[in-house]
């Protein structure tokens, strides 16, 4: 299992890749902290492996628990966990107030 190494990576202009292979698009920032939780968490397989399944990036960094910065910034601003459980619970708390 090969670790990511960071000078493999490329950034251009909003997309970043991995020895020439597509690994997410940046519109609205992150790109630090995602490169970080993938470098922390994955190996160049099981990433690609589960890209190449069809699942979307942000998705598959999902799978071992990550949150966005922008995310992260909303839910502690409206007093939720920065998890994954806090998003899915100010969601769930959104729609029962739409709801009522």
């Amino acid at each position: 299992m090969t670790k990511f190494d960071n000078k493999n990576f490329d950034y251009n202009y909003m997309y970043l890749k991995y020895d020439g292979r597509f690994v997410a698009r940046f519109k609205y920032g992150g790109l630090v902290s995602f490169k970080k939780f993938l470098r922390d968490n994955f190996t160049v397989e099981e990433y690609f492996d589960l890209l190449d399944s069809g699942m979307a990036p942000l998705k598959v960094l999902e799978t071992k628990g990550y949150v966005s910065p922008n995310v992260a910034k909303i839910l502690k601003r409206r007093g939720y966990p920065m998890t994954l459980e806090g998003m899915n619970q100010m969601i769930d708390d959104d729609i029962a107030r739409r709801a009522a």
